[in-house]
């Protein structure tokens, strides 16, 4: 009889140390100066566990098990020392919140479909990514900070999603403060900002961005070259959201290589102070309108574009610019043209005041087509090969 109990008591020792792990992480506080942080994550095989902890702990820390929540307390950091800091592969509703992460090749990664909920999070000092969801990963992201990533602040990439419901930034990334690549990115009622970066935020290669209402707000400032991209088959759709784009030193807003740009229910788009406030070319589509009886929104859908160090706004290359109902172009104080359009552009622009700029307020070159209603301008010029209509009292040549 004897020999069964020592079995017995011999297989409870060696499962003891799991098993006291995630009973200490479920009721306890772990302090990363007496325990392997990674350790207690990789032991958990619960759904639905609570982890909290605190001090500098040492990552790879990887989650594997759904629902999953990790919980800072006091000064809590997952250090990567130059791996990936934290890896969630797979795992549903897992909630990362209240803690910092440093010296990472990335910060934080979701992979192969996982989703996450980032709150209370600062992520900084990463050789390439601040947080990246790749293969088909989604994120809800509130009250998160990116800075000082060597690539990226927060890259979404192959299929991937986030939601924005608290306020995020980005800044001092070497590339973009947001990288939203073949994936999507929904702005609820809250702010994201991609300041001082290289370049701010870039929605690319058929991903989508929406801003769902009249408090979200998109603010990009003092990057270095261009603040706001949308490029490559990208859609950016805004229902009554605001872009705020001053002080990059390229562009304020570009749309590129047959990308689009939707301004409806009042949005408002506003470019002051950068090297050239707005480019639309090479075959994209910018449409702003509002209808308030589909909207419900009064007012103007309105493009402003002032006190730029070039032009205000510029459409080239097969681009079109189409404004209809209560929509608007509001251009003045810069200090090239007001409003170029320039080889094939198509413009239609209704309730528009270009006026007070330092080279000249509208110029119209080599076979752009335009329709030109309610529209209040100063100088203009514009030579044999348009073609043009609308109540502007403009002949070409001029």
């Amino acid at each position: 009889m004897r020999r069964p109990i020592a079995v017995l008591a011999t297989v409870c020792l060696l499962t003891a140390p799991r098993l006291v792990e995630v009973a200490y992480a479920q009721h306890g506080v772990i302090d990363c100066g007496r325990r392997a942080l990674r350790d207690v994550v990789a032991a958990v095989r619960d759904v639905s566990v609570t982890i909290q902890f605190t001090g500098t702990c040492a990552g790879p820390v990887v989650i594997r098990a759904d629902g999953l929540t990790l919980r800072g307390v006091g000064q809590a950091v997952i250090d990567g020392h130059r791996g990936d800091a934290l890896v969630v592969v797979g795992a549903s509703r897992v909630v990362l919140a209240s803690f910092e992460v440093r010296n990472g090749t990335n910060g934080i990664v979701g992979v192969n479909g996982a989703h996450l909920t980032i709150r209370d999070v600062r992520v900084h000092d990463n050789d390439a990514f601040g947080i990246s969801l790749q293969s088909a990963s989604s994120g809800i992201l509130s009250n998160v900070e990116a800075t000082d990533n060597g690539f990226h602040g927060l890259d979404l990439q192959t299929g991937s999603a986030a939601v924005i419901e608290g306020p995020v930034t980005t800044s001092g990334n070497r590339v973009f403060g947001v990288n939203v690549n073949a994936s999507s990115l929904t702005l609820g009622r809250t702010s994201l900002s991609a300041i001082r970066n290289t370049l701010g935020v870039q929605v690319a290669t058929n991903a989508s961005a929406f801003l769902t209402g009249p408090e979200s707000v998109i603010t990009v400032a003092d990057n270095l070259a261009t603040g706001l991209t949308v490029v490559s088959g990208a859609q950016l759709v805004s229902f009554g959201g605001t872009i705020v784009a001053s002080g990059n030193g390229a562009v304020g807003v570009s749309v590129n290589s047959k990308a689009g740009l939707d301004l409806d229910a009042g949005s408002t788009l506003r470019s002051t102070g950068n090297g050239e406030g707005m480019l639309i070319q090479q075959g994209s589509v910018a449409t702003v309108f509002n209808n308030p009886q589909f909207s419900g929104a009064m007012g103007f859908s309105t493009i402003e574009v002032r006190e730029n160090l070039r032009n205000g706004l510029r459409v080239q290359t097969g681009a079109t610019l189409t404004l209809s109902n209560q929509a608007r172009v509001i251009s003045t104080q810069n200090l090239g043209t007001g409003l170029l359009a320039d080889n094939g552009a198509g413009l239609t622009l209704v309730n528009s005041s270009i006026t007070g700029n330092a080279v000249r307020d509208l110029q119209l070159t080599f076979a752009t087509r335009a329709d030109l209603q309610t529209l209040s301008f100063g100088t203009a010029t514009c030579d044999g090969t348009v073609v043009l209509r609308g109540t502007s009292g403009i002949t070409c040549p001029r």
